[in-house]
């Protein structure tokens, strides 16, 4: 089912049928990443956020429990930027998932803050920033290269995406607009 044609709505509503957020539900999950913000590409996955809890083999475990069965299922234990994590890959519907978690809140994962920032972002700005940015992807960016290339941000990109979770919606569309967009 992955195909450029594959809306929001429809990623939610297989999320939904396949009870994803409710087998999640003691994790925490938020559902981050490039297709809520609709500016996915056909290969897109659904990415999902979760605290895992300080005993992540028992995540581990309970993500194998939860998604047994479906196709593809792997889980696997992780280490993103130094921190121990468990990430759980899957197809659900012809939609691949991935569900990562660590022991921390999900509130303090750099992808959900990434992700808070993004959403402002496309919130504040006219469409033609949406566009943009689904170009830069399909030309090969992640979403924050992607971001911080049409935005025209220096230094990493990852970094600069953190810094533009705290600052208040005017200082958001100061970026906006020095970057050549409309904000609203």
């Amino acid at each position: 089912m992955p195909n450029e044609n594959l809306s929001v709505a429809d990623a939610r509503a297989i999320l939904e049928r396949g009870g994803v957020f409710d087998r999640l539900a003691p994790f925490d999950p938020r559902w981050v990443g490039s297709i809520p913000l609709d500016i996915h590409g056909p290969d897109a996955d659904a990415d999902i956020a979760c605290k895992g809890g300080p005993d992540l083999p028992a995540f581990k475990r309970a993500l194998e429990t939860a998604f047994a069965g479906m196709p593809g299922l792997s889980v696997m234990d992780n280490e993103h930027a130094g921190e121990a994590s468990v990430i759980a890959r899957f197809t659900l519907e012809g939609l691949p998932l991935e569900i990562f978690g660590r022991r921390r809140p999900v509130e303090s994962h750099e992808s959900y803050v990434h992700w808070l920032a993004e959403r402002r972002i496309l919130a504040l700005a006219e469409d033609r920033l949406r566009m943009d940015i689904r170009a830069a992807k399909a030309g090969g960016l992640k979403t924050e290269p992607a971001f911080a290339k049409v935005l025209g941000l220096g230094g990493e990109p990852y970094t600069e995406i953190l810094k533009l979770a705290s600052p208040g919606d005017e200082a958001l569309r100061t970026i906006i607009r020095n970057a050549g967009y409309a904000a609203r």
